[in-house]
């Protein structure tokens, strides 16, 4: 029995040791957003596209951060989709900048999920060759559009997402977060996913930043065609790229950062629907990067205490079979224990 635990312990840690080394592969390979970028001799408008709603918060930073771009020829659009908070007021004192358009959210269409109708209305006011949608917690860099211009040129892609810098504060923010981005790295093969080849479903964009194509997103579809979508971000990727068009993505630790959550009620509302959408659309995939992580996160917690509780046992069954033995023959009549012998002998001397 004790050769079968050891060998079901090494066989865990194995796995565990191999899965962990894979993720590490995978996350090298996540590619980098091109930091050689410079102003082109003619720049194409970029629209930067911000949805708001009840983002006292945050949307200060990100509207400074977008109209502190070093990209020359920008317009920042942002929609307040029905604030009830300060968000009006805030985004008031910033529209002395002629470059920021501030809009009212339109009705919700049925059928329609509200950041999908967001999105689209901005879309749709849009005049840029580029669109770039932005998060409201988000804040760039001011180098981030054109860095995203000039890596989807040199790149030929179409569509250009981000990963940005997680900012972390709570102690629920640092303790479900981390495990929730290694799924989604876990999911979807980063290294492919600008591959002339790549199938729709190993891209993905993050909601949080999307650079794309003008004339890409209006042929297929806009937001329109995944208007009824939680992961509204992942199946607009995919649906650019099954009508033909290329994706890509990277990091921009430098340029983009993100605080998502503030603490556990909203970690929690949040993951559980983004969570459970990914569920239902991952299927078989989902479920065993899943398992990989539970098995990463509390493998080296039970390998230590199997083998705290093998040493325990080890230690024991030396006595064994000899021990009980010893015991009897202490028990006989007139049988002395070893350690009585020198004071018997020293008896009958004198």
């Amino acid at each position: 029995m004790q050769f079968a635990g050891l060998f079901a312990a090494f066989g865990v840690a194995a796995f565990l040791i191999a899965s962990l080394i894979r993720d590490g592969q995978r996350l090298r390979s996540v590619p980098q957003i091109r930091n050689d970028a410079a102003i082109p001799p003619d720049p194409p408008l970029i629209s930067v596209l911000i949805p708001a709603r009840d983002e006292e918060r945050a949307i200060e930073r990100a509207v400074r951060g977008a109209l502190a771009q070093r990209y020359p020829n920008i317009e920042v659009i942002v929609v307040d989709d029905g604030s009830t908070d300060r968000t009006p007021q805030i985004l008031a004192t910033l529209a002395t900048d002629r470059r920021l358009k501030i809009l009212a959210g339109r009705p919700l269409p049925a059928g329609w999920v509200g950041k999908c109708n967001v999105c689209q209305q901005l879309a749709d006011s849009a005049g840029g060759e580029w669109l770039l949608f932005l998060d409201a917690d988000t804040a760039p860099g001011p180098d981030l559009a054109l860095r995203l211009l000039a890596h989807a040129r040199a790149e030929t892609l179409d569509m250009v997402t981000v990963f940005p810098f997680l900012e972390l504060g709570s102690f629920w923010e640092r303790l479900v977060l981390p495990p929730f981005l290694a799924l989604i790295v876990a999911l979807f093969p980063f290294e492919r996913m600008a591959d002339p080849d790549a199938r729709p479903d190993e891209v993905l964009a993050n909601g949080q930043c999307i650079f794309v194509r003008r004339a890409a997103y209006a042929a297929a579809g806009g937001h329109a065609a995944v208007r009824n979508e939680v992961l509204e971000d992942v199946r607009l990727a995919q649906t650019l790229r099954a009508a033909g068009f290329r994706i890509g993505g990277g990091a921009a630790l430098d340029q983009l950062a993100v605080r998502m959550y503030t603490n556990g009620a909203e970690v929690r509302a949040g993951l559980m629907k983004n969570a459970a959408a990914g569920y239902r659309s991952g299927g078989g995939r989902s479920q065993l990067a899943a398992f990989r992580l539970i098995v990463q996160a509390w493998a080296p917690i039970v390998l230590i205490g199997c083998g705290i509780l093998w040493l325990a046992l080890g230690g024991n069954s030396g006595r064994g079979e000899d021990g009980e033995q010893q015991n009897a023959r202490d028990r006989q009549p007139g049988h002395r224990h070893p350690q009585e012998a020198p004071c018997s002998r020293f008896t009958l001397v004198r």
